[in-house]
């Protein structure tokens, strides 16, 4: 990536051919040379003292003014052209984006929302928000940009990089993928070394989730250290925000327990450590990957089973089944009214996972009731309560 930019891309002057900007002194169309020198001087052929005269006296303001000003924005936006910087990006809903504050400008993309992340990013390099940002007429930075590229090059065509660059990432085009967005081709390598673990190429996803996700690279690098992939690498970066969930160490484990990547969100906020399943499958004589499924699964409704539910549902053959969200949540209901109404009511309502169980063993949910009307007061009670009946 460029260190130092100067007018032209080797740092040096800048030549130029250009309309001149002022209709009152060169006739509208005449072009003329312009010469952008490596401290950003800007020589033309007009007669600079004399125009800038005659503006002060009332003048129309001389083309050398409106250059100086546009080469001005052209200074300030080279970076972004040369995505040696980037204007930072805002996720909003349903997959729109939008520049982050402080970067949008007032009557042209403040409050804007953009269809992607590459069109946010196409937005910030346009003359029109270049113009608007810098206060400078569109026509004349349009035209000055326009111009400049002959040397620098189409500012939004993809550029070109050796093999082993292309070879880091999946899809074809990927590079150009990535400029669009803002990310120079130099980046890449530094990158991609986030994921040294990861011996294929990455998905752009990867890319563009490290520079525009926020999170953090060393986690990633972590997790990927254990566990290898790159879709599982595209998919971590885009993760708000995982290490305050869990350790590296805890997401690792629980993608290579085998379960899928909606499944370990969700163990991973109910807190439930890869210890505790390693130590249920001894216990239960279970393979990993079996327990590490079920838990998983009874997690997503709010679940969390305990050793002795494990004994109570293989026992009752209920070991692959779970009951569905909405049904737990209306043994709950039904037995939270139960509780302290008169004198049939129930002193204490089990847990939401001890109900659960009990449902799944039962039945439905006015077995549950029955049951605990009856004395049941764990899963542990249920076995003497069903030989009873």
């Amino acid at each position: 990536m460029l260190t130092s930019i100067g007018p032209a891309p080797d740092g040096g002057a800048l030549d130029l051919d250009l309309d001149c900007f002022n209709g009152a002194i060169g006739a509208p169309g005449t072009k003329h040379p312009v010469t952008i020198s490596p401290d950003w001087q800007v020589i033309t052929p007009h007669d600079v003292e004399a125009e800038r005269i005659a503006e002060a006296f009332g003048g129309a303001t001389s083309c050398v003014t409106h250059l100086d000003r546009a080469v001005e924005a052209f200074r300030a936006s080279l970076g972004l052209l040369s995505r040696a910087e980037r204007v930072p990006l805002q996720a909003g809903r349903q997959g729109k984006w939008g520049l982050g504050r402080g970067c949008a400008v007032v009557g042209c993309c403040r409050g804007k929302s953009f269809g992607n992340l590459a069109a946010a990013a196409r937005h910030t390099r346009s003359p029109a928000h270049l113009a608007k940002r810098h206060r400078v007429p569109q026509e004349h930075l349009e035209a000055l940009l326009l111009a400049a590229a002959g040397t620098w090059g189409d500012w939004e065509a993809s550029p070109r990089v050796d093999r082993h660059i292309r070879g880091l990432i999946r899809e074809p085009g990927g590079v150009g993928d990535l400029w669009t967005a803002g990310i120079h081709p130099d980046q890449i390598p530094t990158l991609a070394a986030v994921a040294s673990g990861v011996d294929e190429p990455l998905p752009v996803n990867f890319y563009l989730g490290l520079i525009y996700g926020g999170v953090d690279q060393d986690w990633v690098s972590e997790v990927l250290a254990q566990h290898p992939d790159p879709d599982t690498a595209a998919w971590l970066v885009w993760l708000d925000p995982p290490p305050k969930r869990a350790s590296a160490n805890a997401w690792a484990a629980w993608l290579n327990f085998g379960v899928s990547r909606t499944d370990v969100l969700t163990v991973i906020d109910a807190a439930i450590s890869p210890e505790y399943v390693l130590e249920t499958a001894s216990s239960q004589g279970l393979p990993i990957r079996s327990v590490a499924a079920q838990l998983a699964d009874w997690a997503s409704a709010d679940c969390v089973l305990r050793p002795e539910h494990f004994d109570v549902l293989k026992r009752h053959g209920f070991d692959t089944q779970w009951p569905s969200r909405r049904a737990i949540d209306s043994v709950n209901e039904l037995v939270e009214q139960a509780v302290g109404a008169g004198p049939s009511g129930l002193l204490v309502a089990p847990d939401r996972t001890e109900l659960a169980v009990m449902l799944k063993v039962l039945g439905n949910r006015y077995e549950v009731l029955a049951a605990l009307q009856r004395g049941v007061q764990t899963t542990a009670d249920l076995d003497a309560y069903l030989r009873g009946l």
